[in-house]
């Protein structure tokens, strides 16, 4: 039936059948590729309290997560675990977690076959891991500055030109884009409920921070999928990062603006990584930040 001899509520009842049929999409997408354990890497995402001047990032290697011989009684999930034991550095306990991040991948998702990103040593300090630059011009002349990287659902956050802190993020659908440009963070709240719920439902959003006020457009605490656009445009990061970002961020007073926020490239088709391994065996970031602030933003 054309949509445009639709009665209203045959145009209505058939957005419900698309909305519908569209979640089921996105949550088949989800379940493919699990979600991140807030709880459980808490203390990975804390552990970013170093200056970069005092962190050597990591080098990555190429691990081929592939089924093993008959003979072995290893499988390959115990065989990636040896390995990663069996790799100098800290963050005991932790180890499987960083892998799983890099990867954008829950283990009990991985399967044989795939070319995983290891890093050749654990240091403590959960910056080393980050795929953005630990120094970034553009960002010389801001005390604060947020970034917000939907190609690779990351976030960056700087100081004076210094990273911080970095993580994942899930930012809005397709048919929910979270807006790209220069914003700034405004009001916050450490609890809210959101309006977008359908009737009967209550989602709720911890320590979030707005920084488009016209489209209620904030970062808060929600589920996050490890590496999908999954919100209805908001931006979702883990518990630890959202209370770390609602004391760390300015919010705008009177005349003067909050901490500013740039959203950056465009959602990724597909799952979202923010490592590469190429065919030669090296790893390359996926991060690809603006050169300056002045024009970066009209058509990314």
């Amino acid at each position: 039936m054309a949509t445009e001899c639709m009665s209203g509520l045959e145009r209505k009842l058939m957005r419900q059948i698309l909305l519908s049929m569209a979640l089921t999409v996105a949550a088949i997408g989800v379940k493919a590729q699990g979600y991140v354990d807030q709880e459980k890497t808490a203390s990975l995402s804390d552990a970013q309290s170093a200056s970069v001047d005092h962190i050597q990032k990591v080098v990555w290697h190429v691990y081929d997560y592939k089924k093993v011989a008959t003979a072995s009684k290893k499988g390959p999930w115990t065989q990636l675990l040896n390995h990663l034991d069996s790799l100098p550095g800290g963050q005991q306990g932790l180890r499987r977690e960083i892998v799983e991040l890099a990867n954008r991948v829950t283990g009990d998702k991985l399967k044989t076959g795939r070319k995983l990103v290891i890093p050749s040593a654990f240091p403590d300090d959960y910056k080393a891991y980050s795929p953005y630059p630990f120094h970034y011009a553009a960002a010389a002349d801001f005390p604060k500055l947020f970034i917000i990287d939907k190609y690779t659902q990351t976030f960056g956050a700087y100081e004076n030109g210094q990273l911080v802190r970095w993580g994942l993020v899930s930012t809005g659908t397709t048919n929910n884009l979270t807006p790209n440009g220069k914003f700034n963070f405004t009001w916050k709240a450490e609890y809210r409920e959101s309006s977008a719920a359908p009737p009967g439902e209550v989602w709720e959003m911890r320590y979030m921070f707005n920084f488009e006020p016209k489209e209620g457009i904030h970062v808060h605490q929600y589920a996050l999928p490890i590496s999908s656009p999954a919100s209805h445009g908001c931006v979702r990061v883990s518990m630890a990062d959202a209370i770390w970002n609602y004391h760390w961020a300015d919010g705008s007073q009177g005349k003067t603006k909050g901490t500013p926020v740039w959203v950056i490239n465009h959602n990724p088709v597909g799952r979202a990584a923010h490592w590469y391994a190429t065919e030669s065996g090296g790893v390359r970031s996926l991060v690809r930040l603006p050169e300056d602030d002045k024009d970066a933003f009209a058509n990314n």
